[in-house]
């Protein structure tokens, strides 16, 4: 494992033999826990940032709006680029399928 100059916490938090799991800030990782938290938080349940999140998407009527999830995660971290794909499940209709994908931007002088 490379050396990390500026750790953030990795996504599920885990304890290791060395302690916490942590990835390198900026990184494809980090942008991806962050994406994942928004995703996974909704608006109110933090009480330090009251508008982080994004609204519960269960039991919607659908489509659920790939758009309105790309514009949440995408006002909320800048640092991802992010692609958002919604289609009904082949076999049960009543299902959405979402998958987000996530890339970062590069940094100049990272080649």
């Amino acid at each position: 494992m490379a050396d990390i100059d500026c750790p953030h916490f990795d996504l599920p938090f885990r304890l290791g033999k060395a302690g916490a799991n942590v990835v390198e800030q900026d990184s494809i990782e980090d942008v991806s826990n962050c994406v994942v938290a928004i995703l996974s938080t909704h608006p109110g349940w933090r009480d330090e940032a009251p508008t982080f999140g994004t609204v519960d998407f269960a039991m919607r009527k659908m489509p659920l709006g790939a758009e309105d999830i790309a514009t949440y995660v995408g006002s909320q971290e800048p640092r991802a680029i992010v692609v958002v794909d919604e289609h009904r499940d082949a076999l049960d209709f009543l299902v959405a399928r979402v998958n987000v994908g996530v890339s970062i931007y590069q940094k100049k002088g990272d080649q």
